[in-house]
């Protein structure tokens, strides 16, 4: 059976998470995505979230209102994960999920058919 999006945000215990951003990966060929993030100290409460068979995959990183030093390329960025919002959706029959992650320096959006935490 397949989790509502509510179920799936309890899982994860708050929506308001405030953590490291520690790996983002996305296999375009596998439509598969992994977010990994976490204590900035410490490695062993990390969590990772994985999204499966995507659809919509948005990732767009922006400096507007930096303060202090303008990194040149986005790894030199620390990315703090504060929120995550799920939806159900219906596309053409299709039972989805509509991801949004607030990530302050990155907007992302993602539709998927699961989610994995």
């Amino acid at each position: 059976m397949r989790p509502s999006s509510q179920a799936l945000i309890e899982q994860l215990g708050t929506d308001y998470i405030d953590a490291r951003l520690k790996g983002f990966t996305y296999d375009h060929e596998t439509h598969f995505i992994q977010i990994r993030y976490g204590d900035s100290n410490n490695i062993e409460n990390d969590k990772v979230i994985i999204f499966r068979d995507c659809f919509t995959v948005s990732i767009n990183t922006w400096l507007e209102g930096m303060k202090g030093n303008i990194p040149r390329k986005p790894d030199e960025m620390n990315y703090f994960f504060h929120k995550i919002t799920i939806e159900d959706i219906e596309i053409n029959g299709v039972q989805l999920y509509k991801c949004s992650m607030i990530i302050p320096m990155m907007d992302c959006l993602i539709t998927c058919v699961t989610i994995v935490l």
